[in-house]
Formats: structure tokens, C-alpha cells, sequence
């Protein structure tokens, strides 16, 4: 008997072989098909894991009072009444552990998305950059998705929660996507692929 060892890498790359499997849809025993089912909720548990482990910001402490307002197009706005998220400005930890973070809310005050950054631009958000752990929220303050950021480019693996309770993986590298789609597993272990360009509006990074 063989023991395996599943990371972040061979979870992926589990993920993308099995659904060229059953792309493929090869005939299989009885036997194969319960082990794929039972991999299949293994790797899903892994995932659901992954997404809910990471820090939540906690303790950090504002740099200013002061609330910066964006509009529908990332442009900085005076007034909250026609602002479609508001921003605040923090520090997290302490000593070597330090970093800048921020916090952005819908107008109901739930948190729309958190996470470290190397620069804000203060009048256009479009170019402000995120770095390190960034995680995004829906209105209602279930979470939408989470990955990590490096130079203000998504790199590494982002783990999406979809409305309908799929879980949606994809890697990136250096701001692109590893492959020309990314895979969706829905509640009963079903797993499906779709083209990497519909993530980018359920992103919606920018």
C-alpha cells in the first residue's frame, strides 16, 4: 500500500486529473468509482480547509479616523451617500510581524474586502496594489473568495466560494492563470471546468 501525501500542489494537480477523467468518461470498475468518490469528498474537505484557515485581520489599529470613500468606477468621492464601498487605512502586529492592511465596507457596513497592500492610491483605486493574504466578501458577509497577492498580481492559489455552495480553485503565477480554466466542484462531488475568463468579473479584483 502506498501513503500520499497531498499539498496544495497535488491537490491542485488532483483536481485537473480528475476532471480529464471523467472528460475523458473511460469506463471503470465499481471499486475505482467508490475511490474517486471518496477522493473526491477528501479533496472537497481540503479545500473547504484551506479557504476557512487563513487569519482573519483582528487587533489592527486605524493610521487615521478619517474613512476614504470610492465610487462604482474606483474613483475617490467627498461623500459617503454616493460612495460604493469606504476604506479604512490600519496597521496589523507588532515589531517584525507589522504590516499595512486595509479594510473596505459595502454602504450596509459589512466587510467587503481585507488584506495587506504595498501601495494605495488615494484618488484612483485601479492602481492601488494589494500584497500578501487578500480575502473578499459577498454583501450578505459570507466569504466570496480568498488568495495571495505579490506585487499587486494574484499568485499562487485563490479559493472561490460560489453562491450555489461550489468551491471553485485556480492557480495563478505572476498575475495569470496556470491553466485556460479553472475547476468547479459543486456539493455532491461533481466537478466541472470552465474558461478562466469568467472568473475575472467574479473576481473582480479592480
Amino acid at each position: 500500500m502506498c501513503k500520499i501525501v497531498l499539498t496544495n500542489d497535488t491537490t491542485y494537480d488532483l483536481i485537473h486529473y480528475l476532471c480529464i477523467r471523467k472528460k475523458k468518461q473511460k469506463p471503470i470498475n465499481l471499486k475505482l468509482k467508490h475511490m474517486k468518490k471518496i477522493l473526491l469528498i477528501a479533496v472537497m474537505a481540503m479545500l473547504t480547509t484551506a479557504s476557512f484557515a487563513h487569519k482573519r485581520i483582528v487587533n489592527a489599529t486605524p493610521i487615521s479616523n478619517d474613512t476614504i470613500y470610492y465610487n462604482v468606477e474606483n474613483m475617490r468621492v467627498d461623500s459617503k451617500d454616493v460612495a460604493a464601498y469606504g476604506r479604512l487605512l490600519l496597521t496589523e502586529g507588532t515589531g517584525r510581524e507589522k504590516r499595512d492592511v486595509f479594510r473596505d465596507f459595502y454602504p450596509n457596513g459589512n466587510v467587503k474586502i481585507e488584506g495587506g497592500y504595498s501601495f494605495i492610491d488615494l484618488s484612483d483605486d485601479k492602481n492601488t496594489r494589494y500584497e500578501g493574504d487578500v480575502t473578499a466578501f459577498y454583501p450578505n458577509g459570507k466569504e466570496k473568495w480568498h488568495g495571495t497577492f505579490v506585487n499587486g498580481k494574484p499568485n499562487g492559489y485563490f479559493t472561490m466560494m460560489m453562491r450555489d455552495g461550489s468551491i471553485a480553485t485556480a492557480q495563478f503565477i505572476n498575475g495569470k492563470s496556470r491553466l485556460n480554466y479553472f475547476v468547479v466542484t459543486s456539493p455532491d462531488g461533481t466537478m466541472s471546468r470552465r474558461d478562466i475568463k469568467e472568473l475575472e468579473s467574479f473576481l473582480k479584483i479592480k
